[in-house]
C-alpha cells in the first residue's frame, strides 16, 4: 500500500511553497465572500433594516 508523503517546504522554491499554501486559504475567502453576498442579497429583499442589523451582528458573531 502506498501513502501519499507529505511534501518538504523547506526545500525548493519558495513562491512555489507560498502558492501550494496558500491556495486554501483564497479559496475559502472566495467563498465566504460569495456566501456573504448571496445572504445580502436575501435579507436585502427584507429592507435597509434587516441589512443594518446583519451587518452590524455579523463581527459579534464571528
Amino acid at each position: 500500500m502506498k501513502t501519499k508523503s507529505t511534501p518538504d517546504y523547506t526545500q525548493g522554491s519558495i513562491v512555489k511553497a507560498l502558492v501550494h499554501l496558500s491556495l486554501p486559504i483564497v479559496f475559502a475567502n472566495i467563498l465566504q465572500t460569495a456566501y456573504q453576498l448571496i445572504d445580502t442579497f436575501w435579507v436585502g429583499r427584507l429592507g435597509a433594516n434587516a441589512v443594518a442589523a446583519v451587518s452590524l451582528s455579523f463581527p459579534i458573531i464571528f
